[in-house]
This record gives C-alpha cells, structure tokens and sequence, in this order.
C-alpha cells in the first residue's frame, strides 16, 4: 500500500524541470518520507525548503527506499542511472518499484523494464510535459497496468493530468507526439505572427486572425501573447526542449521515417542556443526574426553564431533547399540526403 506513513521515496534528479520539482515537494508536504540521491544546484532550494533530506551515498539513499523516482536531462543520462555501473537497477533491492519522468527514449524504458522485470524491480516510463505556462502538466505514464495500479495514489501529485498509457515506452512516445506537434505549431504561430510584424500589419490583428480560424493552435494561445509583451522567460528552457527534439529525431531514424519539420526545428533551436539563448523558453525562436540590436539587447550575440553552420549536426540544409530529399526520398521515407544551409548573417530579418 503507497501512502504516506510507509512510503519512502528515494529522488534522483538532474534534470531541473519546474514541474517535476513542484511534485516531489508536494509528495513531501503531503507526508511521505523523501530523500534526494543526486540534483542539480537548481532544484535543491525548493527541496530543502520542503524538509527534503539530502543524501550523497547512492546505496544509503536506496536503503528503506520503497519507491525510487527519477528526472533525468537526457537519454544518456537515464540509460547511464539505470543500466551503468553501479546503476540503479544493479543496487535496488526486488520488489522496489521506480517511476522515471525523464523525457527519454521509448527504446530505452522498453529495455530498462525489461532488464528491471529479470530482478523483480517494476518501472513505469513517466515522462511530465508542461501544458503551457500557467496550466500546470501532464504525466504520460506506460508500464505494467499492474504496477501503474499500484503506485496510482502518487500520479496526483506528479501532475494535476494523468494520462495512462498501454505498454513500456508507451509514456516516451506519447510525450514525443506532443513534443513535435508543440514544435511544429509554435513555429508556425511565431513565423505567422513575425511577417505580420515586418510587414506593419498589427500584431493584436494577425492574432485574433490566427485565433479565429484553423491556423490557431494551443501553443498560439499559450506562447504567442508572451511574445508579443518580448517575455522570454518560462518553464522550458531551450537546452531542455533541444533535449526533448533529440528524443524524437533519434526515435525517427531507428524507424528510417524522415521528419523535416522536427528537424528544422532543432536546427533553429540550435542556432538560438549556440548565440546564447540556452536558458530563455522556447518561444524565444521570435527573435530569429528580429534585426541584430534588438537580439543583442536580450543578451544574444550573433558572432558566437560563426561556423555555427559547419557544426550542425541534425541538417545540413534548411530553408530554400532544391533537393532536401534525393530522387528516393519523400516524407515518412527511409533515409535522408542534404544539402549546405544557407548563410546566417541576418538570419530571417534582413533589418
């Protein structure tokens, strides 16, 4: 039975996501016993204000530990917790049950689950996505039904929407499809909303516009009015979704499905990152479309963009490419054939 006065609930962290730290420090004001393994800098104030306890010995902080929960940065960094040396799954004691938020590889929680099931050690791939900026998350979770059963009194607290999935990986591929459908309509809402403003016509009209027909989309709901008042700011971070993109693309090739647009979404992301938008949110991509001086003004730098092109390693062409696809390609096709991406300088404004 999962409840507060027998449940011990050991954290690894790492991957500083706002929401997953707001569900472990309401499982800790709610009663249950939680200790924190490993964290990033950032997610430990809110966790030691909460009473979390603190405990650098990985085996010290399993001990007892009837529940494990884990939020990792990326695909690696969780295949590494779970299967490397001294990997959680070689020191947890049978009958431990883990839920991993992490956004991950559907691949990877089908592989730890089942290396999990030989020790009989249950994992649920448990990946949190933010739903906009004010509306808290959603939790995909794939697994064992069983198991979800199980440790269903805990999914409240991760994310105020739970939405249980068949099977292991299931909850990484559903938080994918998100992901790339969150890429694709932000992009377009923001390229929208940007020619609409170069071209001087009112911003506050393209929106309601957008909003009025099948152009509109949550993301333009959710992002598009922080871009208008230039906020930057919010709960996924550029380096975060960079992460996020990876998962899928890497998912599209071991499928040998082509997914231009998710692609090219990486690429811009990458390009925004590499002149110093790491941290701002994702609909920070607006400033792509904005002339040098009002990037540099939000502390981006375009000469940190030198031989930005020769580092790509996601395209090496988007944008007026003649033969994105060869002769054999077509979209959902196996296999990909590029080109050489067009000069930086400017970017999309030509101010």
């Amino acid at each position: 039975m999962i409840s507060p006065l027998d449940t011990r609930i050991a954290f690894f962290g790492g991957a500083a996501q706002p929401a997953v730290i707001e569900a472990i420090a309401k499982l800790k004001i709610t009663g249950f016993d939680v200790v924190v393994a490993s964290h990033d800098p950032r997610e430990a104030p809110a966790l030691r204000e909460v009473g979390a306890t603190f405990i650098d010995d990985r085996m010290e902080a399993l001990l007892g530990s009837q529940v494990v929960i884990t939020s990792l940065h990326t695909t690696a960094d969780v295949e590494n917790l779970y299967l490397g040396d001294e990997g959680l799954l070689e020191l947890m004691d049978p009958g431990t049950f883990c839920i991993d938020l992490s956004v991950s590889s559907p691949r990877l929680a089908r592989e730890i689950q089942a290396v999990a099931a030989v020790s009989d050690i249950e994992v649920l791939d448990a990946p949190i996505v933010c739903v906009g900026e004010r509306e808290g998350a959603v939790v995909f979770v794939g697994g064992d039904p069983q198991t979800q059963n199980t440790l269903s009194p805990l999914f409240p607290f991760l994310a105020p929407i739970v939405m249980p999935q068949e099977t292991a990986g299931d909850g990484q591929f559903a938080a994918m499809v998100s992901i790339i459908a969150l890429a694709g309509s932000l992009m377009g809402a923001i390229e929208a909303i940007s020619l609409a403003h170069i071209a001087g016509f009112p911003e506050k009209n393209a929106l309601n516009v957008l909003a009025s027909t099948s152009g509109g989309s949550r993301a333009l709901v959710d992002y598009i009015p922080q871009v208008l008042g230039h906020d930057y700011t919010g709960r996924i971070n550029i380096a975060a979704f960079l992460d996020m993109l990876d998962v899928a693309l890497d998912t599209a090739e071991e499928l040998e499905v082509t997914i231009p647009m998710t692609e090219t979404a990486y690429q811009l992301y990458e390009l925004l990152q590499a002149v110093g938008g790491e941290e701002m949110n994702i609909q920070a991509l607006a400033l792509l479309y904005e002339d040098e001086q009002t990037c540099a003004d939000y502390g981006l730098d375009w000469a940190l963009a030198d031989g930005f092109n020769e580092r790509c390693e996601r395209l090496d062409e988007f944008f007026g490419a003649s033969d994105y696809f060869d002769d054999n390609d077509a979209p959902g096709s196996s296999g990909r054939s590029h080109g050489s991406p067009p000069p930086i300088d400017g970017f999309f404004s030509k101010n």
